[in-house]
């Protein structure tokens, strides 16, 4: 696994590579490569810059999250991320979930052959400045999206079980909007981007946390548990888990 950090003007961004993503072969998801931004702010930008590695992707997947007015507040269910992307990538949403007062945005984009050098920008359309914000993309070769799976919970135990086939990559997004301390995901799993934030006085200690498992692609199928096993979380938690497969299904790894 290579890493390389670049931090500038209070945004800190973070390349991850995966040994061997130049194989000409597809096996299992592929994964490649993912790309990392985190904004202090909620009303900064998070951008992130493409690596050449990821010209090879079939798919992109981005999932952008940030704070936003809480429940009963002005603007709350408007809050939304929106990207801005250099190459044009034809990006869908596909899920928005609400974590009381904070969002998770999951995006995917098929590959078009030009990812080297492309920016890809989240921005929140509601800022009040006092939150952060971040973004991830990853890319696979051989990648599919094949469902997503999401849970809020007050206190407890901030877990969700879910059913997988063979080979899936799971990808989960953590977000608490009370405690900022980092998390430690259940076994499987290891972080990807964190950012704990402080809104100050006016604001909130939230947590904005995706971790995804490891390696790539490895999951045996069936039952499958994904979230923290610790802190303790807050009364406003929320998970989402992306599950990607084989975009052929003859290959599950």
């Amino acid at each position: 696994m290579r890493r390389s950090v670049l931090a500038t003007a209070g945004i800190v961004v973070l390349v991850l590579s995966a040994c061997g993503a130049g194989s000409s072969v597809p096996h299992g998801v592929a994964f490649i490569d993912a790309v990392v931004a985190r904004s202090p702010l909620e009303d900064g930008l998070a951008t992130v810059v493409l690596p050449s590695s990821m010209n090879e992707a079939n798919l992109l997947v981005a999932v952008a999250m940030g704070d936003g007015p809480g429940p009963g507040e002005a603007n709350a269910e408007a809050q939304h991320t929106r990207l801005t992307d250099s190459a044009a990538h034809a990006w869908t949403l596909r899920d928005h979930h609400l974590v009381y007062g904070s969002i998770i945005d999951v995006y995917t984009a098929p590959g078009t052959g030009r990812e080297n050098g492309a920016t890809i920008t989240s921005e929140m359309t509601v800022k009040t400045g006092d939150e952060g914000h971040s973004l991830s993309v990853l890319a696979y070769r051989n990648g599919r999206l094949e469902s997503i799976t999401r849970r809020n919970g007050s206190f407890g135990v901030p877990q969700l079980t879910q059913t997988v086939s063979r080979g899936t990559d799971v990808i989960t997004a953590f977000g608490d909007g009370r405690k900022n301390i980092p998390a430690t995901p259940v076994a499987g799993f290891r972080p990807l981007n964190v950012l704990p934030v402080d809104g100050g006085p006016r604001g909130d200690q939230d947590l904005y946390q995706l971790d995804r498992l490891d390696p790539p692609g490895s999951s045996p199928g069936g039952a499958m548990l994904t979230g923290n096993d610790a802190p303790p979380p807050s009364a406003y938690w929320g998970i989402v888990n992306v599950n990607i497969v084989p975009a052929d299904p003859s290959d599950g790894g």
